[in-house]
């Protein structure tokens, strides 16, 4: 009974400490900000080493990403576009699901690193608040964005492929 009991609280604290980016409803603002030609390409996760990322323009503003991983024949496509908050570019991401009447956004911020590294910090889904307009969000993201413990655990590092 113990051996059980000792089972279900590892399992309970791999869901509790299990990290995903923070989804809103809203995004941080809407896309006024032109693509960065320098994203446009394909992405390697550095960690993983299996996770590839094509990123095109889908228009002046927003990108279009193609997530595939080499475990899977899966492939996954989100919609990107770039805010700048207090100099630092955040992402608001979803994913494009045909079905979806609404976005659940996903925000990351963003760091190029060089021409062929950048930096993807997740904002962590241990955010309480609920935010019903940008600008709420915005402020909020200004007040806390230089804590630590805003962003997620796992950083992801992308290196451009060859």
């Amino acid at each position: 009974m113990k051996k059980l009991q000792s089972i279900i609280l590892l399992i309970g604290l791999c869901v509790v400490f299990a990290s995903c980016p923070y989804e809103t409803a809203v995004p941080i603002d809407e896309p006024s900000i032109k693509i960065n030609p320098n994203i446009i390409g394909k992405w390697l996760d550095n960690k993983s080493k299996t996770e590839e990322y094509a990123v095109s323009k889908l228009d002046d503003y927003t990108y279009k990403i193609l997530k595939a991983s080499n475990d899977t024949d899966k492939v996954e496509e989100f919609i990107a576009y770039s805010t700048v908050v207090n100099k630092s570019t955040f992402l608001n991401l979803w994913e494009n699901l045909p079905y979806e009447n609404k976005h659940k956004y996903s925000l990351f911020k963003l760091d190029i690193v060089d021409v062929n590294r950048l930096k993807l910090s997740e904002v962590t889904e241990n955010i309480d608040e609920v935010f019903t307009t940008s600008e709420v969000l915005k402020k909020f993201i200004e007040d806390n964005m230089n804590n630590s413990y805003f962003y997620g655990k796992d950083e992801i590092e992308l290196v451009r492929m060859k």
